[in-house]
This record gives structure tokens, sequence and C-alpha cells, in this order.
């Protein structure tokens, strides 16, 4: 505790030396809750001072605290020997109150009386421990020096494993991934190929709240080795599938993917996990089906406050967050009826609002169970928006391929069809004029 009581002191003292230069450094890295007893009543005389635009001195704190703080102000005067090494102390300052609020966590544990509240102080802990730094300011001079650096590594962007897709959906690492489809489009096996393909170099963490582990790895297998699905949930595999399967299995054993039963886990209990695992991507099957942290409000309200928490949980963790979303049902049916737009992710429009790069998958022909996939590139942060890429679904392998007709087989009444080449220039790319933009 004396560690913690000495940067506290020398945190005051700095500002009380030279608070024109560092009280917005220390008022923004730290809150009224990191300091203790006196100090926070010194702090809280600095922070109305400074907020007032009145400078920060012995004279001007007195005047707010009473004579009786006289002694003190001069004793942190004379211990702090200079306010150069701010940033140090408060380094230690907001290392130290962070592990006592930790403690004092943990003793309201030990006097819970339910489940339910152990529950509660637990994501309070994982909140806790969670907590980055939020904001980063860059000067043109560094931003510029920042820029010559990255240009000369090579880019690392989010990998697909679809040429036209990675020409043009250029995702970087902390980027906020939403991919939408209606029920039984595929999306599950389109998310587990793309996982697969991102895991050959990243660690990849599939959180599944619908489906069990098995049932995942069952489509893992039938994918990546080429063996019959219906075999597979039949338990009727044949000599030359056991072959194939242990010629795999090394490939298989070495991908750094690992699936999650996550059913009733939060945002902050999925955050807390990837960070203690190391994913540089995570995938959420889906996102509707996330613990709410508050129960009492309303479908939209839970489903906006999830989309925001994991936008924020990609920006301030560095991890890509690819959540899987329902699409609500089309308004029109048959043949006729319309391709999905931004407007169509379910219970909430904050989801098109907060998502960097928003994938729809769907059926061409809606009532067609052999027709072609669309994966239409809804939102694009950093590139066009409207691309379509046509896929083949293989079912009884769970596997998708591009088609190799590259073009609609009916056009949309809706939509009006023009080409646009990528920047892999590896040819057309199929995009609608009223696709919806980024």
């Amino acid at each position: 505790m004396s560690q913690y009581y000495d940067a506290q002191r020398s945190v005051i003292g700095s500002m009380l030396l030279d608070g024109d230069k560092v009280a917005g450094t220390v008022l923004h890295r730290t809150r009224e809750e990191d300091y203790t007893g006196e100090y926070r009543t010194l702090f809280k005389a600095c922070r109305d001072l400074f907020q007032a635009g009145k400078p920060i001195d012995p004279v001007t704190v007195k005047d707010r605290v009473g004579p009786q703080y006289v002694t003190m102000l001069v004793e942190l005067m004379d211990e702090t020997p200079t306010s150069a090494n701010v940033e140090i102390y408060l380094d230690i300052l907001v290392e130290q109150s962070k592990l006592l609020r930790l403690k004092s966590l943990a003793s309201s544990m030990v006097s819970c009386v339910s489940l339910e509240d152990a529950q509660v102080i637990a994501q309070q802990q994982q909140r806790l421990l969670g907590e980055r730094p939020g904001v980063k300011i860059v000067s043109m001079e560094q931003g510029l020096l920042n820029f010559y650096e990255r240009q000369r590594q090579p880019a690392n962007l989010i990998p697909w494993g679809m040429e036209k897709v990675d020409g043009t959906f250029r995702c970087e690492y902390g980027d906020f991934v939403v991919l939408g489809g209606y029920p039984s489009a595929g999306k599950t096996a389109l998310s587990l190929q793309l996982a697969w393909t991102q895991a050959k170099d990243k660690r990849v963490g599939y959180f599944s709240l619908e489906t069990h582990p098995d049932k995942i790895m069952d489509r893992t297998v039938t994918a990546v080795c080429g063996v019959d699905f219906g075999r597979i949930k039949e338990h009727t595999l044949q000599d030359a599938d056991w072959r194939e399967i242990e010629y795999r299995s090394s490939a298989m054993v070495g991908r750094k993917l690992e699936i999650i039963q996550a059913g009733g886990l939060s945002v902050v209990d999925i955050q807390a996990l990837a960070l203690a695992r190391r994913y540089d991507i995570i995938y959420i099957d889906y996102l509707q089906l996330i613990a709410p942290d508050d129960r009492r409000r309303s479908d939209v309200e839970q489903v906006t406050q999830i989309s925001k928490d994991l936008h924020v949980m990609a920006q301030t963790t560095g991890i890509t967050v690819c959540a899987l979303s329902q699409l609500s049902r089309p308004q029109k049916g048959g043949e006729n009826e319309k391709a999905p737009g931004l407007h169509s992710l379910r219970q909430s429009g904050q989801i098109e609002q907060d998502a960097d790069g928003v994938l729809l998958l769907y059926k061409e022909e809606p009532n067609n169970p052999r027709s072609r996939r669309c994966l239409k590139i809804a939102k694009n942060k950093d590139g066009e928006a409207g691309g379509i890429v046509y896929l083949v679904f293989d079912g009884a392998h769970q596997r998708f391929k591009p088609s190799v007709v590259d073009k609609p087989v009916r056009r949309e009444p809706e939509y009006k069809q023009m080409t646009f080449t990528t920047l892999a220039d590896d040819g057309p790319l199929l995009f609608d004029e009223g696709g919806d933009a980024s």
C-alpha cells in the first residue's frame, strides 16, 4: 500500500508544482475513485480549478480545501522533486488503484449469498481487467513518421481466402465485421471456412453460442478432409474416409483455431477470454444470442448495447471481431423478393452504424434449394461497397467455392448491374448502383 500512497502524493505534488503543464494529463488518465482520503479531496480541488479555467497552485488549492491542508501541501511539494516524471507516477497510481479495486471485489465475492450476485461481481472484475487506454493523440509530425514506417512494412490485412473478397474487403486487425444471413443460408459454414483460412497464421477463437462444439468439429472435419457429411452424422465412415482423415490430421492439429462453447456469455466474458487466450481474431455465432448485461431492457435495446460493446472491444483490444447476425425476413415473397441490405440486420440499426464492414450471405434464387449464394459487401469502410461474389455451396462437404459463372443467373428488378475491376486486377466484380454505401 505504501507504493500506492507514494504515487498519489507524487501526482498531487506534480500538479502543485506545475499545474499548467501536467493537470490535463493527470485528469485524462485518472478519476476520482483512483484516489483515497485526503488525496481524493485534493484531486477534486485541482479538477474543479482546472475546469473553471483557474491556475492550480498551493494558494488556489488551499483556498478550495481550507487552511487545515497547508502543512500537507507544503510536504507534497517538498517530496516531489520534479513534475517531469508525472507519467511514471501515473503508471504506478493507475496500476495500484486497479489492484486495490480488484481486491475489494474479491472480498465482496466471498460474502455473496447467491450465484447471481457473484456473477455480477465477476463481470465487474473482468471489465476492470479488460480496461485499456481509450484515447491516443497523434500530432501531424508523429502521424507522418508513423505513416512512413507503416508503408515500409507489408500490409497486415485480414485474409478471407477468396481472391475477390481480399481484393476489395480490406479489413485490419481491430475492426468489427458483421456477417449477416437468413436462416439456412450457410453463414455458420462460411464463417468456419473463413476462420480456418485465417488460423493458418493467426490465433482464432470461434465462440459458438448456438451449436455444440462437437457439431462444429464435425463440419470442420467434413470441410477439411472432404469426407461426406452424411456419413459423419450417421457414424458410417468407410476405410477410405478414415485414411483421408488420418492423412489430414496433422494439418488440423497444427491450426491455431479453438472452438468455445459460449452459451450464456456476455461481451465482457468474451473479451476476458479472448484476451486470456491471446486471440487475434474471434468469431461469434451469433450476435443476437450474446447475454445482455441488463435483461430488463427490450430486445432492441439489448442488441444495441451489445453491438456498441463489440465495437469498443475491437477498437480497444486490437482483436478483430467477426460477429454473425440474423437478418429480418424479406418483405416480399417468391422469386421477386428484394436482396437484403444493411437495413435487414435484425433487431437494431446500431449494428450497421458500429460495424467497420458488413458481408451479407443469401440465396440468389430464394426458392431454389440448390441456388448459388451471393456474398454481398454491404458496408466497406476502406473500399467500395455493393460488390457481389457468387458462391457455390457443397452441402455434402460443407464448403463454399467461387462460382465458375461470375454473373447473375437472373437480373433483380430492383438492381442495375455494373462491373468494377478490383485493385487485384483479377477480373470484373459485379456491383450494383443501388447497393448500400459504407
